[in-house]
């Protein structure tokens, strides 16, 4: 099991909202993906679409924005009424992204032009200490022990069954619980778990009321989703342990009605880009294939460039390992590699971007181009070599002291523009002759 002073300084939370009526649906193990929109499939019609929109110049920082074409196609839908599911993103990170601090704002941005689907997926109880998860104010839990990736590393010991997130709460014990206080509303959760051979059983409690069992008894060993209609509202949501069995719970999505954009923020504070290589590739890919998304962002490199173990090579070879390994759980959708933000080099003398980044960032873009994704420039949208350090300087500031991480105001800004880059260039996408 990992330790919660492993995670570090992560943050997680649930959301999720409560009352009325249940609907019930039986555990689904191997889950297919949700039914397809137009877009998803692409018809004919929005291929040919597709196909005539080959303009590749760089908007701001994003090169090679016609790589986005197939998440475009979904938005023109989207944004023309004619969806049936949402556009759902994920973005798989370190702790840039696992702090939710820059991932809230692009998603509320996105939600503002495109319409809300909901607030996504996060991760159950407290496996770590928390720094920030939109739309929770307080976790807590006892007797659930948080098992994931290594940081580092292959995996050499467990069964790799961490879902999307790259970590899962478990217990055996009975009475363990995880509770979460919530501040956003919901239509409906669904809960994923993990269905298996003499799997224990799990109460769901909503506003201190025992509402449903949920037996994760199965013949076969996959991932489970159980899906309960819930009353708008801030709520308060328990996963309770009966203790009859082994018990391991990934996380919870938070579902609206209403048809919208999504961003599911999946980081783990430490991690590289082999980190989610670590997990199972089924699990892994079946959890995927659930949340169907259009668009997956890979945002990692802060951790590689102040190693001295990863090199930009074997840093590069990892994204593209992982750009395919979402290919395969999510084969229409489109990738962005995110170049890792500036970092300070620690010398003395003022601050000075440390040099390996600037491999780190080459090998990132190579990396982009061969796996077919766009690349979307952090370092230069921050301001270019030096930047870190001029905005911890700053009143307010955008960085931190540590000259590594940023402030809410930092990733707020370099969210902005990320989001500012992408409608922009969709904009010319969408006006483009057909």
């Amino acid at each position: 099991m990992l330790s919660r002073r492993f995670f570090g300084l992560v943050a997680a939370g649930v959301v999720v909202a409560a009352s009325v009526g249940f609907a019930r649906e039986p555990n689904v193990a191997h889950a297919e993906p949700r039914l397809p929109s137009t877009a998803e499939i692409l018809s004919p019609s929005v291929v040919k679409h597709v196909a005539r929109k080959v303009q590749d110049a760089t908007v701001g920082n994003l090169a090679h924005p016609n790589r986005l074409a197939s998440l475009f196609a979904r938005l023109e839908e989207l944004e023309a009424g004619r969806a049936k599911s949402d556009v759902r993103i994920v973005q798989f990170g370190d702790s840039h992204t696992a702090s939710d601090y820059g991932t809230s704002v692009a998603r509320a941005r996105l939600a503002a032009r495109f319409g809300d689907g909901g607030r996504g997926f996060i991760p159950m109880g407290e496996p770590y200490r928390r720094l920030f998860q939109a739309g929770e104010a307080m976790a807590r839990g006892i007797g659930f022990s948080a098992d994931g990736a290594p940081l580092f590393g292959p995996r050499t010991t467990g069964d790799g069954l961490f879902g999307l997130a790259g970590f899962a709460m478990d217990t055996r014990t009975p009475g363990a619980s995880m509770t979460s206080d919530l501040t956003v509303s919901a239509d409906r959760f669904e809960i994923a778990y993990l269905a298996q051979p003499g799997g224990g059983s799990f109460e769901v409690w909503l506003d201190g009321q025992r509402k449903e069992r949920v037996a994760t008894d199965q013949s076969t060993r996959g991932s489970a989703f159980r899906t309960i209609a819930v009353g708008r509202g801030p709520h308060t949501l328990e996963a309770r342990a009966v203790g009859d069995g082994p018990l391991r719970i990934f996380g919870v999505r938070l579902d609206d009605d209403a048809v919208g954009v999504t961003l599911d923020s999946l980081g783990m504070n430490g991690a590289r880009a082999t980190t989610p290589l670590a997990s199972d590739e089924t699990n892994f890919a079946e959890q995927l294939a659930r949340v169907a998304p259009a668009l997956a962002i890979l945002a990692y490199g802060t951790n590689e460039a102040g190693d001295s173990v990863t090199t930009p090579e074997e840093h590069g070879a990892a994204i593209r390992s992982l750009a395919e390994r979402v290919r395969k759980g999510a084969p229409s959708a489109s990738c962005v590699v995110l170049g890792a933000p500036d970092r300070d080099a620690g010398a003395r003398g003022g601050a000075r971007t440390l040099p390996k980044l600037v491999e780190i960032m080459a090998a990132q873009r190579e990396a982009a181009d061969a796996a077919g994704c766009a690349f979307y420039d952090q370092f230069a949208a921050m301001g270019a070599s030096g930047a870190i350090g001029r905005w911890a300087s700053e009143s307010p500031p955008r960085a931190r002291r540590d000259l590594v991480h940023l402030t809410r105001a930092g990733y707020a800004f370099l969210a902005e523009a990320l989001v500012r880059d992408l409608t922009s260039t969709y904009a010319a996408w969408k006006n483009e002759p057909r």
